[in-house]
């Protein structure tokens, strides 16, 4: 059972009945947020939840749909095209906001043009994990490992630009490590890959793989973040275990169209910061070892389009391109 099913679930009644309904509903056709990613990952898993809970706060249909493909392109682009009535949602994260389109400028939509941001609802620092029979004890041992046998090491991520791929690609720089990108459709397949030891390690959030590091299938061997999340306090960041300035957090937020009517907008960003501000949200972020985000819709896009920014210009200047 997965860790969404087995903990998120546990606390739905009592979540629901503590967000209370505060606006009124954007019409009686049904609101899609748009996962552009398999099930399973942690956009999928925190999109449930916002869904779920938003029920209440708007008291309508709302539903969570999975459309994978493109490295979250093919999601990102049917909001992009949908009717700018808020009713399509785009439930995306650092790699479809601001990475990916870096490396693969998509057709159809520009991210920092086409959306607007309604908050942002979780950040992360990702684990990097090896299998529990990895000969790979800790952190030095794997970038001893990876530089005694270069090109050896395969690791797995959703795709090009995506986070799990970027801080491979941040590690490898900083440390001089030669090893293989192994992309999947989603981070789902990439953990099940990695738990058959079909790869040698990755970089995945706390929601997807904490679970199996609890179980004692999978090695947590440090964060990559700068500093201890609060999420993971016993976890170490790489910038801790000898490689001073690393640095990658992933952070997910909810778009929509960026020529929504602005009081449809409006509405639908009250709605999002009483979610996140609710206890019911936090203790489920807190469940799936994730840090809350920032609820201000305003603060948010302006956190997004300077992120939008520098990762144009990292990949620029690092010379990543689609394999």
């Amino acid at each position: 059972m997965t860790l969404f099913s087995r903990r998120t679930l546990l606390s739905g009644a009592a979540a629901l009945a503590a967000v209370r309904p505060a606006a009124a509903q954007l019409s009686q056709r049904p609101v899609r947020i748009i996962v552009p990613f398999t099930a399973g990952g942690s956009s999928d898993i925190l999109a449930r939840i916002i869904a779920e809970l938003l029920r209440a706060v708007l008291n309508q249909t709302i539903v969570a749909e999975n459309r994978p493909g493109g490295n979250g392109a093919i999601g990102m682009l049917a909001v992009a095209m949908a009717e700018p009535d808020g009713h399509s949602i785009v439930a995306g994260h650092v790699g479809t906001h601001a990475i990916t389109p870096a490396v693969t400028p998509p057709n159809g939509y520009d991210a920092a043009k086409s959306f607007t941001t309604v908050a942002v609802h979780a950040t992360s620092s990702n684990l990097l994990v090896v299998p529990a029979e990895s000969e790979v004890g800790g952190f030095q041992a794997l970038l001893e490992l990876a530089k005694k046998k270069p090109g050896a090491l395969n690791y797995g991520s959703p795709g090009t630009g995506s986070p799990s791929h970027i801080a491979t690609l941040q590690l490898a720089a900083m440390t001089g490590i030669d090893v293989v990108h192994v992309p999947y459709r989603g981070n789902s397949a990439a953990v099940t890959d990695l738990l058959g030891g079909r790869l040698q390690f990755m970089f995945a959030s706390p929601a997807e793989i904490l679970e199996h590091v609890r179980a004692g299938k999978l090695k947590a061997l440090a964060a990559s973040g700068s500093t201890r999340s609060a999420a993971t306090p016993d976890i170490a960041p790489i910038a801790e275990l000898g490689i001073p300035g690393f640095n990658f957090r992933t952070w997910h937020v909810m778009s929509v169209r960026s020529d929504t009517p602005a009081d449809v907008l409006a509405k639908i960003r009250v709605a999002m910061t009483q979610v996140m501000k609710s206890d019911a949200y936090r203790q489920r972020l807190a469940g799936l070892s994730l840090d809350p985000g920032i609820d201000d819709g305003v603060e948010a896009d302006r956190f997004v389009q300077k992120e939008i920014a520098y990762w144009t210009t990292f990949v620029k200047d690092a010379g990543i391109r689609a394999e």
